[in-house]
């Protein structure tokens, strides 16, 4: 059983990880897509601005989530849009960083302060999930975690791709 503070680290470290990997990209590189022909099917066509402007909106999706599990017995998870998220926010690529980075931090403050309060049984409470049986209050904040690592090693096949371009 992990405990809310593990979880809460857990969140915070990803994050951390995240960030590094966007550490030192140019502003030019931020803007620029990966070009398929040299990128993982995953990151082909992304920038990294874009992967940055989709967490917020992720952070909060898996935490109203995570409180539809916890508040509301028998909750069906659903996931998380990512072809409706791109046709919605097509001008992403043109979002200013700074302002995707502060939309960021408060997306993921918001997740933290909510974990940090949950009590023990809040986190094994569960409900159904289209894949598998179900998925617990702790499964769905360690989803975010989980996203966080997803798009650090995205940001790094970008980067990679856009070096040898």
């Amino acid at each position: 059983m992990t405990c809310a503070f593990h979880l809460v680290d857990d969140l915070k470290n990803a994050r951390s990880e995240l960030l590094a990997a966007c550490q030192d990209v140019s502003d030019a590189d931020l803007y620029r897509r990966s070009p398929a022909s040299q990128a993982e099917p995953v990151e082909a066509g992304w920038a990294i601005i874009e992967l940055l402007a989709h967490l917020p909106d992720v952070d909060r999706y898996y935490l109203s989530q995570a409180q539809q599990l916890r508040d509301v017995q028998g909750h069906q998870f659903v996931y998380f849009d990512e072809d409706g998220w791109q046709r919605e926010n097509a001008g992403a690529i043109e979002r200013d960083v700074r302002a995707v980075k502060l939309t960021m931090a408060a997306a993921h403050e918001e997740v933290v302060r909510w974990t940090r309060s949950l009590m023990p049984e809040e986190l094994d409470r569960a409900g159904g999930h289209p894949k598998r049986d179900s998925i617990s209050v702790r499964e769905m904040i360690q989803r975010i975690a989980n996203h966080d690592r997803t798009h650090t090693e995205q940001v790094r096949a970008i980067r990679r791709a856009l070096s040898t371009a």
